[in-house]
């Protein structure tokens, strides 16, 4: 098998492969949004207020609060409520890991 297929999909049969694909390229999407990008970016120093992440992006609350929580339905983050204040932190670090590789890559590229 080769080094770039994943090892857990070969027992798969081409339908099951099918809604795979149709996952990851949802999860990739959910990527795709670059305030989104951002939120991730500025949750990487650690778990924040969604008021702190509205005045660290610059943007609304309403469209700060509707892709934060589109990500934590995603699994991307992690919320939590204490009284009326919310936070949110990285709830996945294999996503933060493909954000900040594509990010250096990017970075490495802008250099040259």
């Amino acid at each position: 098998m080769s080094p770039l297929i994943p090892p857990e999909t070969k027992d798969l049969t081409p339908a099951q492969m099918e809604q795979v694909f149709t996952q990851v390229s949802q999860f990739f999407s959910m990527l795709a949004e670059p305030l989104r990008l951002k939120i991730l970016f500025i949750l990487c120093s650690g778990e924040k207020s969604v008021n702190a992440v509205m005045e660290q992006v610059g943007s609304s609350q309403a469209n700060v609060s509707r892709h934060l929580t589109a990500l934590c339905r995603a699994g991307i983050l992690a919320r939590r409520k204490e009284g009326v204040t919310v936070y949110y932190s990285i709830g996945d670090e294999a996503t933060l890991g493909i954000c900040q590789g594509v990010c250096a890559r990017v970075v490495e590229e802008m250099k040259t």
